[in-house]
């Protein structure tokens, strides 16, 4: 039995060595116009290693002389040169360790900016952070936002698998363009209309009775519901203008218990393309979390704006058409029923 607990012991002593062994590394990319961002995740436990002291744990962003000591390490591993051997300057930046992962990482960010003349999407990226000094680390290298490449923040594309010291790996995205990003931008406004819940729901019961009244109703408040949406998605999206989550769902809620009252007895008759704008403005200011998380900036945050509201604009729109397909419908068999009530008597 002794045997037993001590083979037991022994196992459950190496998966844990295993798997905290297989914790690696994260570098993930950010294309801007003239430079690349890097955001570094290592884990805490092999970096002590890989410097030989330990680390503080604190959530707390790292300054002073361990900001320091952390860059000029980091600095050292961090190599990106153009294809003729041009080396790029690199920035490191704000670090601090992130408590909301187990094991706790590192988060550094660094800027990497190419020399004079060469292509800021074009370059040989050497990386070998804690595996020079421990081998078999590996690093996952992503790209997180390429607005030409058509990447958004919400789902980084891998690139590849560092695993070896000095380890090397050719970045090339000059064959892109700006159209990726509109239609990426675009894909993510309609998934996001698509499960918007509440606004959804909300959206359809306004519909409804509109449809049946006059399909130019319908059409206005489309249109309205739109506008409101796009109009909200460019004052909040930068972050000028924010609401709490919890106020946003008690107004929406509000908002859909008077629509649902209106499509049983008027209250707002002649004012639906109002109310239609106002609703649309409290979607865009809860769908505006989804744009600020692409960490876009000038033009190119314009843009995804422009194109996530179109998006939207074209989910909501395929809705309408099917509530104005059933209400048609409906109409139509009423009629029928209606002709054919008189002819059977």
């Amino acid at each position: 039995m002794n045997i037993l607990l001590r083979l037991v012991l022994a196992w459950l002593a190496l998966a844990w060595s295993g798997s905290a062994a297989a914790t690696g590394s994260e570098v993930l990319l950010e294309f801007r116009e003239d430079a690349v961002l890097a955001e570094l995740r290592l884990p805490l436990r092999d970096l002590a290693l890989a410097l030989g002291r330990p680390l503080p744990a604190s959530p707390l962003p790292v300054r002073g002389r361990l900001h320091a000591e952390l860059a000029r390490y980091l600095g050292t591993h961090i190599d990106p040169v153009t294809a003729d051997g041009r080396h790029w300057w690199v920035e490191l930046a704000d670090m601090r360790v992130a408590v909301d992962d187990e094991p706790r990482v590192l988060v550094a960010h660094a800027v990497l900016v190419p020399p004079a003349g060469a292509s800021a999407r074009s370059f040989v990226l050497g990386y070998d952070a804690i595996a020079r000094e421990l081998p078999g680390h590996a690093t996952r290298l992503a790209i997180r936002s390429d607005w030409h490449g058509g990447i958004l923040a919400s789902r980084p594309a891998t690139l590849a698998l560092l695993d070896a010291p000095r380890g090397r790996v050719a970045v090339d995205r000059d064959h892109a363009g700006a159209w990726r990003g509109w239609l990426a931008a675009c894909r993510l406004g309609a998934l996001r209309a698509a499960d918007a819940g509440r606004y959804l729901l909300l959206l359809l019961v306004l519909a409804l009775p509109a449809a049946v009244r006059s399909p130019a109703l319908l059409a206005r408040m489309g249109v309205a519901f739109a506008l409101g949406q796009t109009l909200a998605l460019l004052v909040a999206g930068p972050g000028w203008f924010r609401l709490p989550a919890g106020a946003l769902d008690a107004v929406a809620a509000g908002a859909l218990v008077l629509a649902a009252v209106h499509a049983v007895r008027p209250l707002f008759a002649g004012s639906e393309t109002w109310y239609a704008t106002g609703c649309g403005l409290l979607y865009g200011l809860a769908a505006a979390g989804t744009v600020g998380a692409l960490d876009l900036d000038g033009w190119q945050l314009a843009a995804a704006i422009l194109a996530f509201a179109a998006g939207c604009a074209l989910a909501q729109a395929a809705l309408l058409g099917g509530v104005l397909c059933v209400a048609a419908g409906v109409v139509l068999i009423a009629r029928r029923r209606l002709a054919w009530l008189p002819a059977k008597r």
